[in-house]
Formats: C-alpha cells, structure tokens, sequence
C-alpha cells in the first residue's frame, strides 16, 4: 500500500484539550462510584489510557476490561466479532464502554449487548469520534469527543491497516470513506 494522504482535521492540542473536558465530566460521574472500563481494543486504548490517566490523576481509579471487537478489514466493514468474555463480570456495577469511533454503531452495539447481559447497574459509552449522520442503530452514546459527518479517521489510535495510529492528531485519509 502507497502512503496514504492525510489531512488534518483535529490538532494535537484539540485532540488533548477534548479529552480532559471529557475527563472532567467522567470525574462527575465515576468520582464516587468504583466504575468498570470496557475498552475496545485495538483502536480505543489510547483514548482510554488517556481518560484512565486523567481520572487517576483525580483519585479515581477505575477497573479496565479489554475487549476485542472488530468490524474492519482495511477500509471494508464486515460482520462483528466480539471475543468472549463472562457477561457476569459486569454485575452490579457502573460499566462505560469506550470506543475509538461510533459508525455505524454496530461494533458498539454488540458490545453493549453483552456488557448488559450481565446486568450492570450502569451502561454508558464513550468514543472519540462519533458519525451520528450514519448511524444505523440508537445507542445512547454519553461522552462523544468530536463529531464528524463522513470519513476514513486515523491518529489517536486509530489506523489504516496498522498504520497512523500514533499520530498525536486525528486526520483523515483522503480518497476513503
């Protein structure tokens, strides 16, 4: 694969301020409450490890479960697949899923899914990028970093086939959708 053309949609400054706005509004909600992460892997972790730092640095010391599920190979959308993992764990307690991009929603849905199979107190998510205009299903997404209406996203932890993703900013690659 050639190198892609990136253009630059979020700053790195941007990029750093939204999260710890988002930081702040986690902090309202989980100061009080010993709350369970989801994260998504691969794309999520470090968006995730971004918000986890900021709330420690606040004394709150969330629990973090890592989830593999994917939706994409290379540019193209396939059908889910979520690793296993015991719905239990989620019993009783305050779970937010964090994930690198809502779509179409359907990773995040089947996620969400399981999580409330195992009947958490709470369910919320979180994501980074959020495609509300092409959404298929209605999710609740609590805590959304920035809005954006089409476009192949990558830095941040997101990537082109396991490229850009320690890109500090977020970009978009130009000729993809």
């Amino acid at each position: 694969m050639s190198e892609a053309v990136l253009r630059e949609i979020f700053s790195a400054e941007q990029v750093r301020k939204r999260i710890d706005e988002l930081v702040e509004e986690l902090y309202r909600d989980y100061a009080d409450t010993p709350a369970c992460f989801v994260v998504i892997a691969e794309g999520a972790r470090r968006f995730a490890a971004a918000l986890v730092e900021g709330l420690e640095a606040r004394f709150v010391m969330p629990s973090v479960v890592f989830l593999r599920a994917t939706r994409t190979r290379g540019s193209a959308l396939a059908e889910v697949q979520v690793e296993s993992v015991d719905p239990s764990e989620f019993e009783d307690r305050d779970v937010l899923i964090i994930d690198d991009i809502a779509d179409e929603g359907r990773t995040l849905e089947a996620v969400w899914s399981l999580v409330q199979e195992g009947d958490p107190r709470s369910l919320r998510a979180a994501v980074l990028v959020s495609k509300a205009a092409r959404r298929k299903v209605s999710l609740p997404i609590r805590y959304q970093g920035f809005p954006l209406k089409t476009g192949w996203v990558v830095g941040f932890g997101m990537d082109l086939d396991g490229r850009y993703r320690d890109l500090d900013h977020l970009a978009l690659v130009e000729g993809l959708d």
